[in-house]
């Protein structure tokens, strides 16, 4: 019985161990089916290896699949996983302070000083300054899984600032269909709301993400 590793570790330079031991036990598994079709060894073991037409171009594509795959794992530890912590805990706070808003007079006249019978208009506001509050805690939770993860200072930045970017986009879609549509003549008041609904949350996470821009290692070292 010939050593399919050895055969192909010949052949597919710098592969991982086990992908050898797969496309070895794939060899194998041809060499037995050939054998009991009635061929001899040494022709069984030329027509396993042919059903390999490029083997330096196989070894190129597996690379080329792990690279991915390792990028892919990568992105989703460093970047994509914590911008959705940093979303998800920020629209956890939202519906805190919502809720909290919507309970008669306890942050309208406690925290505000407004009257302590709250009307509806005054609901917005007590909602949003809270929760402005805690953004950069948000921020702060993306940034940190990022840093965490080996993520660069960009991806740290963009995981701690996601939700400002998904806010900044929605109220952006809104701007463009007031532009688009005729009928809604709004475009002054979605221009307002892009920068009142979305500079302040920005400025807020951004607390929250700079003290994780600096490197463990120059932190240790500072």
């Amino acid at each position: 019985m010939p050593d399919w590793k050895v055969l192909v570790r010949e052949r597919c330079e710098g592969l991982e161990e086990s992908v050898i031991t797969e496309l070895a036990g794939h060899l194998e598994d041809s060499f037995e089916e050939f054998r009991a079709q009635g061929l001899c060894k040494s022709e069984a073991i030329q027509r396993s290896l042919e059903q390999v037409n490029d083997w330096p171009g196989l070894s190129g594509k597996i690379h080329r699949a792990k690279y991915q795959e390792g990028m892919m794992n990568t992105r989703t530890k460093t970047l994509w996983l914590p911008a959705l912590v940093s979303l998800t805990t920020a629209m956890v706070f939202l519906m805190i302070s919502t809720n909290l808003a919507l309970q008669p007079g306890f942050l309208t006249a406690h925290f505000l000083n407004l009257h302590t019978s709250t009307t509806s208009t005054d609901y917005p506001l007590v909602a949003y300054l809270p929760w402005v509050i805690a953004l950069p805690f948000c921020g702060a939770a993306g940034a940190y899984l990022s840093r965490r993860g080996g993520g660069q200072r960009r991806a740290r930045l963009v995981a701690g600032l996601f939700p400002a970017i998904a806010l900044f986009s929605l109220v952006g879609f809104l701007t463009l269909f007031g532009q688009i549509v005729p009928f809604q003549h709004q475009w002054s008041r979605f221009a307002t709301a892009l920068l009142l609904l979305t500079v302040p949350q920005g400025v807020a996470l951004f607390l929250g993400v700079l003290p994780f821009l600096k490197d463990i290692k120059s932190q240790m070292l500072a």
